[in-house]
């Protein structure tokens, strides 16, 4: 697993609605993410959603604006789901 977490493999996760392929997220990732954390806190979720959830191989969503416009359900699953790729390795 830490191979395929320094290597950006993307990862396949569970979710309550089927697989979701995830982009392992890059030193590059962490910084923005911590930019938007500290300005924008109640969006990092979206963002998260937004930089990371893949579909056939290209983002699934073209946009912020998309994702916060989606189920904010699932936004909040995968963005949970997202934010632990971000620890991976420290454990």
């Amino acid at each position: 697993m830490i191979r395929d977490a320094l290597l950006l493999r993307d990862a396949t996760v569970e979710t309550s609605f089927g697989p979701v392929v995830l982009r392992r997220p890059s030193a590059a990732d962490v910084i923005e993410a911590t930019e938007v954390a500290l300005k924008r806190p109640e969006t990092l979720y979206a963002h998260l959603v937004w930089r990371h959830v893949m579909d056939g191989g290209k983002p699934a969503f073209e946009s912020l604006e998309q994702v916060m416009q989606s189920d904010g359900i699932r936004v909040l699953e995968l963005g949970r789901l997202v934010e632990h790729l971000y620890g991976e390795g420290r454990d």
